[in-house]
């Protein structure tokens, strides 16, 4: 799969070659301080290569590279959720600080948003953020993400606590029951 989001940048399936953009552009503490801690910091080849490895074998269908003509430059992806909530799933995504600030990751959020909703059949998508990455915060307000609440001190990072932003878009079309 390879869709354009315009401006010579795709969203596509991981390939093996992507290991040192994904390396590149993903070791930078700007980076890892709005992601989950068991994002690597530093982000070396060999783990790139490794979690390449393992969005082949086990999440190709909704983990994507963000990639330019040269190279991976960031990652978007989903997480289904299990049981009773199984039409619902967390989005997450990042990009290399070279890129940010131009609507890119908006687009990318945008196609992803079509994506669960057209193709995979979802009912909603929600994303936590952490208090203080606003850029993140703009990026699901333009794709039409409401916020839906805070849970209040509820991240641990970095040996302190921070408030979890909580934004959801629900698909409004009928979902047919499997």
């Amino acid at each position: 799969m390879e869709q354009p989001i315009g401006d010579g940048f795709v969203i596509r399936n991981f390939l093996y070659g992507d290991a040192s953009g994904l390396s590149r552009n993903g070791d930078n503490p700007n980076i890892a301080i709005n992601q989950r801690e068991c994002f690597p910091s530093p982000y070396t080849i060999e783990l790139a290569r490794n979690w390449i490895q393992f969005v082949r074998d086990n999440e190709s269908e909704t983990r994507f590279v963000i990639a330019n003509e040269k190279e991976a430059i960031g990652e978007i992806g989903i997480v289904i959720q299990p049981d009773v909530h199984r039409y619902s799933a967390e989005i997450g995504f990042w990009i290399g600080e070279p890129y940010w600030g131009n609507g890119l990751m908006t687009r990318a959020v945008t196609w992803m948003i079509d994506y669960c909703f057209n193709e995979m059949g979802l009912k909603r998508i929600f994303a936590d953020v952490m208090e203080y990455n606003i850029p993140s915060q703009k990026v699901l307000q333009k794709c039409g993400f409401e916020l839906e609440g805070v849970f209040r001190k509820n991240i641990f990072k970095n040996d302190s606590f921070y408030d979890q932003f909580v934004y959801a878009i629900v698909n409004d079309k009928d979902i047919p029951a499997n």
